[in-house]
């Protein structure tokens, strides 16, 4: 897997580290599902170049079912995140990935709990959070909101796994 650059020129961000809270009580039902990220994450990340053009882009999105693509550079230095909105908001067929895609990306760990992807995804109104592990910091995938609600679904016992 490619590691993610922590330089400025990669613009990638992590949400920071929330206050610690106390342990939830035994009779929690979600204190017996799992509860890191790690475990969500979709695999395998579709990855693209910035100048993959935008049909390219389009027809991957369309036909590997996926919301969103991590952008890397020849380097596997992570570049962006392209969405399906951001293709929809493009009208250039000209483009490229570079062209569509968001430059501001967020990332947390793999052991980081589900509450603080959701709680990113809320607040900074994005729909995936790349997720990363290892000490270099390399890509493990993506978590979306849809993943996020899903696991809540079936802690409630709305969703059988």
């Amino acid at each position: 897997m490619p590691a993610l650059s922590t330089s400025a020129s990669s613009h990638v961000r992590s949400w920071p580290e929330p206050e610690p809270e106390p342990e939830p009580e035994p009779e929690d039902e979600v204190t017996d599902r799992v509860t890191s990220l790690g475990a969500l994450v979709t695999v395998p990340v579709v990855i693209v170049t910035p100048d993959t053009p935008i049909d390219d882009v389009r027809r991957k999105l369309v036909e590997l079912r996926v919301a969103a693509m991590i952008v890397v550079d020849d380097d596997d230095t992570l570049r962006g995140i392209v969405t399906r909105t951001d293709v929809l908001r493009l009208v250039d067929d000209r483009a490229t990935a570079a062209d569509a895609m968001s430059r501001y990306v967020f990332a947390l760990p793999a052991g980081a709990p589900i509450e603080r992807a959701a709680a990113l995804m809320a607040f900074e109104g994005v729909g995936q959070v790349v997720i990363t592990g290892g000490g270099g910091g390399a890509l493990v995938g993506l978590v979306s909101a849809l993943d996020v609600a899903r696991y809540y679904a079936t802690c409630a016992g709305y969703l059988v796994d």
